[in-house]
């Protein structure tokens, strides 16, 4: 599970009536909590006033944003908005951030504002305007309806670094609020001209898709292109460039599935896996399932794999196999060695600008529903055990899903009123289906 801290503290905002005229109100944090990574510890006061400047480095008067090892960092700040202001009067958000770190070059750090509404992350800047290793006051002004950043008040701004190679500090965060009574900023934004896609992409362009979208999964034969759906999910390997090229020209998403959890003699890398790493098998012919504690020889083999799915043009990754700790691998994996590695897997699509679904590994879908953009899931109607899926359907991601047996009458019933996206197919998952919608 990633490390989290947070710290909390009262902080007395002012505000005067807002009769005409007036400027925009100043907010700072109340509170930090740091999802991924770790920070310095510093208290949420360190961010409520700036005096940092040049190349200042009074440790108690910043917190530090730190990559430990093989983690990214992520966070996020709570403002409070005082009961006085109407969270449908406000005009303009602009973020302040004093920041010291890497130039945008050397490493990415991504400024995100929560929409509520839509239980997303939206996208409002980053450390391209800043200095290398200089303190930097960045501004950036946040588009769309207002309303939807603030529930009971609380108003969330998240920063992540675009991989784990720096850590960064930051000074000073604030929040300017214009209302209808006050003098917006210059220029404001215009509001977001498609506040409601379906399929959703991410602010960084990644895909998330939302319940309700479409979709064919089919691993063996001859792809069939035909089906009018929004996303496919096909074979890293076997699929063919000319299936991907053409189901792109069709407006169609591709989904690109490689095992992540076990070794497969089949495929052309099957030769880079020592033997140190293969466990016990896992019921398929061919298949043995790994030791995922040793990401240090894993982890270039799944590198070069998700790197094939960037060559193959695929969207986005179905890594199967993630939940070799609650079988018998072969290897003591525990809750936490599947977690770590779940979470780099996810960490590295991402990196790779690809989006990635959570294939089954029920257990751990409150700790991985925020890090993937997806699941896929086979059989839980017939298991019983459905309802762990919900966390993806409450964040607005799309669960998909399949039964081999059974009536989809009674299935799709089911399915549809928990807005999972489900099929029937055969288990040799060719291209038959029926979809409950």
């Amino acid at each position: 599970m990633s490390i989290a801290l947070l710290v909390a503290a009262t902080l007395s905002v002012a505000v005067p009536a807002m009769a005409q005229g007036e400027s925009p109100i100043t907010l700072t944090p109340v509170a930090y909590k740091t999802e991924k990574g770790r920070d310095g510890g510093q208290p949420v006061s360190a961010l409520q006033v700036m005096d940092q400047s040049g190349s200042d480095d009074d440790w108690d008067s910043y917190v530090e944003f730190q990559t430990p090892g093989k983690k990214k960092y992520r966070g996020y700040r709570t403002y409070e908005l005082p009961s006085e202001i109407d969270p449908g009067d406000i005009t303009a958000i602009q973020v302040q951030a004093n920041y010291k770190g890497p130039r945008k070059n050397d490493q990415k750090w991504t400024w995100t504002i929560y929409n509520w509404k839509r239980k997303k992350w939206e996208t409002i800047g980053d450390n391209a305007a800043a200095g290398d290793w200089t303190w930097t006051l960045l501004t950036f002004d946040v588009n769309g309806d207002f309303n939807n950043y603030v529930k009971k008040g609380d108003i969330r701004v998240r920063v992540a670094s675009g991989d784990k190679s720096d850590d960064a500090d930051l000074d000073y965060e604030a929040l300017l609020i214009s209302t209808a009574g006050s003098i917006p900023p210059p220029d404001p934004p215009p509001p977001d001209p498609d506040p409601d896609p379906d399929p959703d992409p991410t602010p960084d362009g990644i895909w998330q898709p939302t319940p309700g979208t479409s979709w064919q999964w089919q691993l063996t034969g001859t792809i069939d292109t035909s089906y009018d759906v929004d996303m496919y999910d096909i074979d890293l390997f076997e699929a063919p460039q000319s299936v991907i090229d053409a189901l792109h020209a069709d407006g169609r998403v591709v989904i690109c599935y490689f095992s992540a959890g076990s070794w497969e003699d089949w495929r052309p890398d099957a030769g880079d896996f020592p033997g140190a790493v293969l466990g016990d098998g896992n019921g398929w012919p061919g298949e043995k399932w790994l030791d995922i504690r040793q990401l240090d020889v894993l982890g270039p083999i799944m590198e070069a794999r998700l790197d094939l799915a960037v060559q193959k043009n695929c969207d986005g990754v179905e890594p199967d196999n993630v939940d070799g700790y609650a079988n018998d691998s072969g290897f003591p994996l525990t809750y936490q060695d599947q977690l770590t590695f779940n979470l780099w897997l996810a960490d590295a699509a991402h990196a790779r600008g690809l989006s990635i679904g959570l294939k089954n590994d029920l257990d751990q879908v409150p700790d991985l529903v925020d890090a993937y953009d997806w699941a896929l899931n086979e059989q839980c109607f017939q298991y019983k055990e459905c309802e762990t899926l919900l966390p993806f359907v409450e964040a607005n991601k799309a669960v998909f899903g399949v039964e081999y047996t059974g009536k989809k009458k009674k299935i799709c019933k089911k399915a549809n009123k928990m807005d999972f996206d489900w099929l029937m197919k055969k288990q040799d998952l060719g291209a038959w289906r029926k979809a409950c919608r």
